[in-house]
């Protein structure tokens, strides 16, 4: 959701060769081969799908777009395209990211608040935005209009590693943010501020799920101790200090990161069926039974 808002993507920042990636052409497919795609001049959304396709195993070939009766679309968007590569991973990235860019969560109580609705939003959750952009300073980071930003930041939080991510290490580049990208020392276990609507439902916090829960996310914040050790302390933000937040007001900020950044409309991009009549969004044998989907 709200991906139209971020110009390099991934926690780490490495995919799209422009924006603030400019500067970093020597080490395009120097540590992850992946990031060679920058080369290729395509926005950040397109050069991660066209990686992702792959990551994910997923087939775009002529037989598959024809035989899911995809074949007429891909020409309506991409008729000057020629036929030989109109219906290949490059074009499927191209759709992808094009329907991707309109997914917006824009109907949260705050969003609708902010639109003149003057009861779209609890009193704690009211009080809780005071904070977010008041004495709790969120908004330093938290920016953009996903409330996200193109910054990076340390803040001591536990590693994939730690949380038991599969196929992990300490020196795995995903566990050194936007270092694991650069190179550069300097950005070693730094991330990406994220976008912060209809989190409330996540199970997992921060790039390493090492929260469970948003409470314990501002808790962590309010505290203001990095946990890592490997995170040396002058790696860490000048921002990740103590808030100094009571318990109540812990509470009214979780509030408003849970309920009022919460868009509770998300079933309008649900689509009813796909092409191909296959179940949705997941067509295995055993999900066929559990959706009852025939």
């Amino acid at each position: 959701m709200n991906v139209a808002f971020v110009k390099n993507t991934l926690w780490s920042g490495q995919f799209g060769g422009k924006y603030f990636n400019e500067g970093t052409e020597s080490v395009w497919g120097k540590f992850d081969p992946g990031t060679e795609i920058n080369k290729s001049g395509f926005e950040a959304m397109e050069g991660q799908n066209i990686e992702g396709l792959k990551i994910h195993r997923m087939r775009y070939d002529v037989s598959t777009v024809f035989s899911l009766d995809y074949k007429k679309y891909f020409d309506e968007a991409f008729p000057e395209v020629p036929a030989a590569e109109r219906y290949s991973p490059k074009m499927a990235s191209f759709a992808l990211s094009a329907y991707l860019r309109t997914l917006f969560s824009n109907q949260a109580p705050f969003q609708m608040w902010l639109k003149g609705n003057k009861q779209a939003m609890a009193d704690n959750e009211k009080r809780g935005a005071v904070l977010f952009f008041g004495k709790a300073g969120c908004a330093r980071c938290h920016k953009e209009q996903n409330l996200g930003s193109m910054e990076f930041h340390a803040l001591g939080v536990w590693d994939l590693v730690d949380a038991g991510g599969l196929k992990t290490s300490i020196s795995d580049l995903k566990n050194l943010g936007r270092g694991g990208f650069t190179g550069k020392n300097a950005d070693m276990f730094k991330f990406r501020v994220p976008q912060l609507y209809n989190l409330k439902e996540g199970s997992f916090y921060f790039h390493g799920s090492s929260k469970k829960t948003m409470h314990e996310v501002v808790e962590y914040f309010n505290n203001g101790i990095p946990e890592n050790s490997r995170v040396d302390k002058s790696r860490i933000s000048p921002y990740f200090t103590p808030l100094n937040l009571s318990e109540s007001e812990v509470k009214d900020l979780t509030a408003f990161l849970e309920n009022g950044l919460h868009d509770p409309h998300l079933d309008r991009y649900k689509p009813k069926r796909v092409l191909s009549g296959n179940c949705f969004p997941n067509n295995d044998p055993i999900s066929r039974v559990d959706l009852d989907c025939k």
